[in-house]
């Protein structure tokens, strides 16, 4: 017998509200300037060396992910399976607009304090897919970045 092993097809979350997930993504990102702020205090105890050498030891943040679920549930008082979508959809949008400067320009409100989210790329993160993949023991959320590039541009 043939067996050939099946390629898994990623799953999809559900959409969210644009309103909860524009509080998540603030929450989120409130956690990520408390990490931030506590950085410093971690980086005078290693000594200067570091700097001389040129090289950047530290990849950034390093997330919490159970503390960030239990700042989500208990901020927005949302149930498990909310708090997880809403978990991987700010997660993957931070990977996206990170790894993509184009792409960040485009969905970030430069008028605001901060670069919010331009309402339409927080429409667009709220409803597209967001494809959940596992590998070994890890995984990953992400969104394609076509489609989110196809949704604010379809805005304008």
């Amino acid at each position: 017998m043939n067996h050939v092993a099946a390629i898994p097809e990623p799953q999809r979350l559900g959409p969210v509200e644009p309103d909860l997930l524009a509080s998540a993504i603030f929450l989120f990102a409130e956690y990520l300037r408390r990490l931030e702020q506590e950085a410093p205090a971690a980086d005078d105890e290693g000594g200067e060396d570091d700097a001389e050498d040129g090289e950047d030891t530290a990849p950034g943040p390093q997330i919490d992910t159970r503390a960030v679920l239990d700042l989500l549930a208990e901020e927005l008082a949302t149930d498990v399976k909310t708090t997880l979508n809403l978990y991987m959809r700010v997660t993957a949008l931070y990977r996206l607009l990170a790894s993509s400067p184009s792409l960040a320009s485009l969905a970030l409100d430069h008028e605001e304090f901060g670069g919010a989210l331009r309402d339409d790329a927080l429409v667009a993160a709220a409803r597209l897919d967001v494809y959940v993949q596992r590998a070994g023991e890890d995984g990953s959320a992400d969104f394609d970045p076509r489609e989110f590039r196809a949704a604010l541009d379809a805005e304008e």
